[in-house]
């Protein structure tokens, strides 16, 4: 029921936004910030056991009901021509930037293990952990270029932002 809620409280957060014209504050930003107040309460409250209950991760209910409703979402608001005219830079750039992110941000990773910025980790782990979080950069692109309606290389909907980048 936390989670839903949670869920809720994110929606309703993203519709004021963009009702309210509220561009410094990305959607995805407003989540987390939803998502680090409910963990900040849970993690100074008297009650752990019953509080770590409240907040027990299911596989199945992400697997199950949360991620299909974002990837098909994603597919059924894309406009096809232009993605397939495009496919092959699309693709490029989705694999070489992906590999790129990858090994940079493992390596950065590994190096401030060994200056004791960080939990120091094998190599492999740093590259693995580079792997997953590099796998988000370009799901995070494209939900702001969604936002913004980037279309022939002009910026729609952000005047008040962007006037710098036409």
């Amino acid at each position: 029921m936390l989670q839903i809620s949670m869920l809720v409280l994110a929606f309703v957060l993203s519709h004021l936004l963009r009702r309210r014209r509220v561009y410094y504050l990305p959607e995805a930003s407003a989540s987390l910030l939803i998502g680090l107040i409910v963990g900040g309460l849970a993690s100074v409250s008297n009650a752990q056991k019953s509080t770590r209950r409240w907040f027990n991760f299911r596989e199945e209910l992400f697997f199950l009901f949360l991620l299909p409703p974002i990837i098909f979402q994603s597919g059924f608001s894309l406009a096809p021509k232009p993605f397939f005219s495009n496919f092959g830079a699309i693709i490029t750039f989705a694999i070489v930037g992906t590999l790129i992110a990858s090994i940079v941000t493992g390596v950065l990773v590994y190096l401030a293990g060994l200056i004791h910025l960080v939990y120091r980790m094998p190599l492999v782990e740093c590259m693995m952990f580079g792997a997953l979080v590099s796998a988000t950069d370009p799901v995070t692109v494209l939900s702001i270029f969604q936002v913004y309606v980037i279309n022939l290389g002009t910026w729609h909907g952000c005047e008040p932002l962007c006037t710098g980048f036409r």
